[in-house]
């Protein structure tokens, strides 16, 4: 009984070592800054830039306000090395950007069908009208 207690005594200091460096890895990697968001950032600008050509501006200001505010907060975030945060918060502008482009675009095609609507009104009724 005394020489298994002694032999698992052996195995477990070097087990609880092992444990604790590889702990301290882990963790040492996870503090680690990593590297800039670059292509997170390089796309939201794109999308924000689309959403502008669209006429974002105009038609989904809100959701492309929210686009740029996110974009100055994930730049203040890579000057101060949070890059995860920049990475998400950069994220968070292109999906804003995405959605204030599309609601502009939905915008455009919803005034482009009632001007479709109003000229087939227009033809109906002058074909309608009896010809003179």
């Amino acid at each position: 009984m005394n020489a298994t207690r002694i032999a698992s005594r052996r195995w477990t200091r070097p087990v609880a070592a092992a444990v604790a460096v590889s702990a301290a890895f882990f963790l040492g990697a996870c503090a680690t800054p990593g590297t800039a968001p670059v292509a997170e950032l390089t796309t939201a600008n794109a999308a924000i830039t689309q959403a502008e050509a669209a006429g974002a501006g105009q038609r989904a200001p809100v959701e492309l306000l929210s686009a740029r505010d996110k974009m100055v907060q994930a730049d203040a975030a890579v000057r101060a090395e949070q890059f995860e945060q920049a990475r998400r918060l950069a994220e968070q502008a292109a999906a804003d950007a995405e959605l204030a482009e599309r609601k502009a675009r939905a915008d455009q095609s919803r005034v482009a069908a009632a001007e479709l609507e109003r000229a087939n009104a227009a033809l109906k009724q002058e074909i309608a009208r009896p010809a003179q």
